[in-house]
């Protein structure tokens, strides 16, 4: 069977056209939607207890109010998922701001986080009466957005 020549370069238009759609979308999505990608990204780490994917997130210049660095960060989180179960994250209200360099964001949101330990379920982040006020500061490093501060999250014992 022989296609009919102007078919064919119709075919091969469209599919070139469509590829060209889907790489300047890739290419140009805002950083908004990139930072956002990564905050629910980070989230269903949290829930899956992956530990790596966590911090894959986060920068390795990570320093937060607390003094806390990046391996302290992934020592905190490694106790955490062998202390609880059954983590779930609940995200609100998530604004974002990014600077004109595109270099700096801040994300804000409401955040808690219900764990279970001992068949009792308990909030790890917020409270029953309100969420806590999470600040997420990004820097972007080797073309993807990372973690490098978290403001509104008491760490335990400190």
């Amino acid at each position: 069977m022989r296609i009919n020549r102007s078919l064919f370069y119709g075919i091969v238009f469209v599919l070139i056209a469509v590829s060209a759609v889907l790489i300047v979308k890739f290419i140009f999505a805002s950083e908004n939607k990139k930072i956002l990608k990564v905050i629910y990204e980070g989230k269903a780490a949290v829930e899956a207890e992956d530990v790596p994917k966590c911090m894959s997130h986060v920068s390795l210049q990570y320093l937060d109010d607390y003094g806390l660095r990046y391996l302290v960060v992934q020592r905190i989180l490694t106790e955490a998922f062998k202390t609880f179960d059954g983590f779930k994250v609940l995200l609100d209200n998530i604004e974002i701001e990014v600077d004109s360099n595109k270099e700096k964001a801040v994300a804000s949101f409401d955040l808690r986080i219900i764990v279970t330990i001992q068949n009792q379920p308990g909030y790890l982040v917020g409270t029953n009466d309100g969420p806590a006020k999470v600040r997420m500061y990004f820097i972007k490093e080797r073309l993807k957005w990372q973690v490098i501060k978290v403001e509104g999250i008491k760490a335990p014992y400190m």
